[in-house]
């Protein structure tokens, strides 16, 4: 519990640090701006990732899976043993793939990185694309079996592709396993991304009053035409 508090903590550390470097003018005003000062002063990077319009967190966000290493490491093996046959069988491959998945989705019921966005502890409205990929650390360097070493750490899928769900639609959620320079797996996402932002309030109300002025000022000019042509 510890460990996920103070990752919880990194993630608000970070956004609000990017607030506080934020330009005024990059920002859109507070809605209750000089309301309650103190509260506008302690916001936590919440304004910053509200006016956004699209949002990519991505890295070693070092969440775990809460399960002892002999259970989660035996779901995973599982896992990967029946993905490698699947396929070559027709009769056996819906079965296979059908076990696969509730094995995956059994170790994924206890990943604290899914648990702590549900319960908006951090990371509030973000998603994630549907993981399919097995847990992408710890291995041993340069091999395929997860950490040997003394502290035998819990497979878990540490590295992570958050994003801002509105306007964006997962095209490619993976890790590459042939990877194993690293004890982590690298994690990939495709995305399409719409490039139309949201309608921010006034706006229009702004854009109304900007293009009755102009036509007031066209109107001007014709009748000072129409006047000049009856002089």
């Amino acid at each position: 519990v510890k460990n996920i508090a103070a990752r919880n903590e990194d993630y608000w550390r970070i956004v609000s640090e990017l607030e506080a470097q934020a330009s005024p003018r990059f920002l859109p005003p507070r809605r209750n701006e000089g309301s309650d000062a103190e509260a506008d002063d302690i916001d936590g990077g919440c304004h910053l990732m509200d006016s956004m319009d699209r949002i990519f967190f991505c890295g070693d966000l070092n969440y775990r899976v809460d399960l002892p290493r002999e259970e989660s490491e035996h779901m995973v093996l599982k896992m990967r043993e029946l993905l490698k046959h699947h396929g070559k069988n027709d009769d056996d491959s819906a079965g296979q793939a059908h076990e696969a998945e509730g094995l995956r989705t059994g170790i994924l019921r206890h990943d604290q990185l899914l648990r702590v966005i549900s319960h908006g502890h951090a990371f509030p409205n973000l998603a994630e694309g549907r993981i399919m990929f097995p847990p992408t650390f710890k291995f041993d360097k340069g091999g395929t079996a997860y950490d040997t070493s003394a502290k035998r750490r819990v497979p878990a899928w540490t590295d992570r592709v958050l994003y801002k769900p509105w306007g964006v639609r997962v095209l490619e959620y993976d890790s590459i396993a042939k990877a194993t320079h690293s004890d982590h797996r690298p994690v990939y996402g495709t995305f399409k991304v719409s490039l139309l932002g949201k309608k921010l309030e006034g706006n229009s109300e702004a854009r109304g009053r900007k293009r009755r002025r102009r036509r007031s000022k066209t109107s001007e000019r014709l009748k000072e035409g129409q006047l000049e042509g009856e002089r």
